[in-house]
């Protein structure tokens, strides 16, 4: 942990602990970073402690995976407070046998930026009562036949390699052939819970060239977020970065789809986390123009 980082004041009765994960900073490995110094090691002991599975490179998903689970915790009161120390679950993780893990606390040196730092990771914390994992938030219904609200410019304009084979069709053929296979798998009930830019919303795969094999990485996944009667499409991405967002609401990650963890492995080891964080930079800050493209009425 380096002292070289900017000071803050230490961690008080004042600075609560769900301060750390309101607004902007929900579900991020900032908020997570900005709480609790998270050694590698202790990062090690938990990936080798439940169930195998492939975290990426320097167990990145894993980190966004804690800063979710951490985050919903503390401001769920999901904790245990003892001897200066707060236990609390490591999510859903379990050992291979079925065992939740914990995760331990302890309060940091006053000279650190962070109030706290993971101290233990494992099966048996030395607390005399278990905490209880959060609650995943509720995720909204997908209405039936929803208007379908794609913005296009920068599905369409700032990613054209990913809709490379739609690039000689005209721009409205392109937005209805998007909203098309969005409509398709909806109807098949394809979609996949994830929490994209802290929201409780969905992942479409979107097949576009073959649907002869579902069970095959589409084309594309298109985010898409429940408002009302409406859903909105705020990009299209590559089906390996669904991965880190669906992971962390996933119990396990051998319930998630066949291709979806396929796509991944494929891509996991050479994959930088700033690609993921880059894709949510850019849709908080981009001034998105929609287009509606409405289903055919029956």
């Amino acid at each position: 942990m380096s002292t070289t980082e900017l000071r803050r004041p230490p961690f008080s009765a004042e600075a609560t602990l769900s301060s750390y994960f309101e607004g902007e900073r929900l579900g991020t490995v900032d908020s997570l970073h900005r709480l609790a110094y998270v050694p590698d090691d202790k990062l090690a002991r938990l990936a080798g402690a439940v169930l195998e599975e492939n975290w990426g490179r320097n167990r990145w998903v894993l980190r966004r995976y804690l800063a979710i689970h951490v985050g919903l915790a503390i401001r769920q009161q999901r904790y245990v407070s003892h001897d200066g120390r707060i236990v609390l679950c490591a999510g859903h993780l379990q050992t291979r046998y079925g065992t939740p893990v914990y995760l331990s606390f302890d309060k940091n040196f006053p000279e650190y930026t962070q109030p706290l730092y993971l101290q233990y990771v494992g099966d048996k914390p030395n607390v005399p009562q278990l905490p209880q994992p959060p609650d995943l938030p509720q995720w909204p219904l997908i209405p039936r036949g929803a208007e379908i609200v794609i913005a296009h410019e920068h599905i369409l304009e700032q990613h054209q390699d990913r809709v490379a084979f739609l690039a000689k069709t005209p721009r409205v053929a392109q937005m209805c052939a998007l909203a098309g296979a969005i409509q398709w798998s909806l109807f098949r009930d394809l979609p996949i819970r994830q929490l994209y830019l802290g929201v409780p919303s969905y992942f479409v795969p979107v097949y576009l060239q073959s649907r002869e094999d579902i069970t095959q990485a589409p084309d594309l996944i298109a985010p898409v977020q429940v408002q009302g009667e409406k859903l909105y499409v705020r990009t299209a991405l590559e089906p390996y970065m669904a991965y880190a967002w669906a992971r962390v609401v996933a119990t396990r990650h051998d319930q998630l789809p066949h291709w979806l963890v396929i796509s991944w492995h494929d891509r996991a080891d050479e994959e930088d986390p700033g690609v993921v964080e880059e894709v949510e930079r850019e849709e908080l800050k981009s001034p998105t123009q929609f287009q509606t493209v409405s289903p055919p009425k029956s």
